[in-house]
């Protein structure tokens, strides 16, 4: 494939999230390259600004779509009822464009892709472990994705991960040892990092940091995030490290039940809640420590920006991405049972209860980032050690570096493995 090829990138909406992310840099990405590219939405959520340069974002929205007005929290009912005429708008789209290519992100738009018409390559994008992510969903959405898969992974070109991780769970879910995959991790972009580090927010939460230790955590409200476990975690800390604090940026439907955690453990003004942040850098380089309590993640972007700002990482072990960034040596099969302090940053075992009964002791897993980060806390020279192995990790996912094995997928289809 060259320049000649006309190319769609599809994803179910543009909400705050690491898929739409990635999507957004594939879409900058062959925009420049090629021009021929068309980004397209399913539903009609746009939270996102397509690039963090504004004029260059005007030039990519001259070439962006919604294909429905629907909001991406609707009921799964509702997205069904919908998806009929979400997919006949996509058939119409590819035939006018003339689109000889379609990249996929997110489950309902890689079905899409699959049931696709009229294009010559199908490349489906994985962003999370299969297995793990279909356990967490309402039943009939879960077996929805399933049956979809199962019955037409076959018709892509190509099945794209971001981790190693997920690869080998969707293979052994599916049974597609013989599919054609490829792993591409998410892209780090330092130059951009080291601009909007130096864009200091105006939010008075981060004038009022000024000075203070903290550790930070960011994503969006969920109970897949484990705030709530994290939040317990920190009232651990907090009677060993009285003048830190906690800072979790984001939003969403867990934001309510966090603060009222926060209350309930008398924490005060200990947790801070500054809400969506466009600009997390900042935060995250003024921060002594970045923090994963997920249960499941695809590749953390959080995890390597951290990294590139030159954050130590403690993150649970979780289905997929953190031990391929922090402890890439290790078996990947191996189940933590304990804290490591691994090459890059710091693992501690997977995050199993992610409601837990706010007046109930520490668990296992809690207990294990616990004592994970009053260590670091605890000790300079481990934090300056991590400072610097974990930006050197950062510069293996740099943007240029992932760029190419896009570009080589998208002219041959032929690579293999990250």
């Amino acid at each position: 494939m060259g320049s000649g090829q006309k190319i769609g990138i599809l994803i179910n909406c543009l909400e705050v999230g690491g898929a739409q992310k990635m999507a957004l840099q594939v879409f900058d990405l062959f925009e420049q390259l090629y021009g021929r590219v068309l980004m397209m939405t399913t539903d009609n959520t746009w939270d996102m600004p397509l690039h963090p340069d504004r004029e260059r974002a005007r030039t990519l929205e001259s070439k962006f779509i919604r294909l429905s007005r629907l909001d991406a929290g609707a009921s799964t009912p509702g997205k069904i009822i919908r998806a009929p005429l979400q997919y006949i708008r996509l058939l119409s789209c590819i035939r006018s464009h003339d689109l000889d290519v379609l990249i996929s992100f997110e489950d309902r738009a890689n079905i899409f892709n699959m049931l696709s018409l009229g294009v010559k390559k199908r490349v489906i994008s994985i962003r999370h472990p299969m297995q793990s992510v279909l356990e967490v969903k309402e039943p009939l959405k879960a077996k929805l994705i399933y049956l979809f898969f199962s019955l037409f992974r076959n018709r892509v070109s190509m099945i794209n991960f971001n981790s190693y991780g997920s690869m080998a769970e969707f293979t052994a879910l599916f049974n597609a040892k013989d599919a054609c995959t490829s792993v591409i991790h998410n892209f780090c972009d330092h130059r951009q990092l080291a601009q909007n580090r130096k864009a200091e927010p105006v939010a008075d939460e981060f004038t009022a940091l000024g000075g203070k230790e903290f550790i930070v955590a960011c994503g969006r409200f969920k109970p897949v995030k484990g705030f709530l476990n994290l939040i317990r975690i920190f009232s651990h800390i907090l009677a060993r490290k009285k003048g830190f604090r906690l800072v979790i940026l984001g939003d969403g439907p867990m934001r309510g039940t966090c603060e009222a955690l926060v209350r309930e453990l008398n924490l005060g003004d200990r947790v801070v809640f500054p809400g969506f942040q466009t600009n997390t850098a900042p935060w995250i380089a003024a921060a002594t420590a970045f923090v994963l309590t997920s249960q499941s993640e695809g590749f953390p972007n959080v995890v390597l920006e951290a990294m590139a700002l030159g954050t130590p990482v403690v993150a649970v072990d979780c289905k997929s991405g953190p031990r391929e960034i922090l402890d890439p040596e290790s078996d990947p099969a191996e189940v933590l049972t304990h804290k490591r302090f691994a090459p890059y940053g710091v693992l501690t075992r997977p995050m199993v209860n992610i409601r837990p009964r706010n007046s109930a002791p520490l668990d296992d897993a809690e207990s294990d980032m616990a004592e994970a980060l009053l260590t670091l806390l605890s000790d300079p020279g481990m934090i300056k050690r991590y400072e610097k192995k974990g930006y050197l990790r950062s510069l293996d996912f740099a943007k240029q570096v992932q760029e190419k094995k896009w570009i080589s997928l998208i002219q041959n289809q032929g690579i293999k493995g990250g």
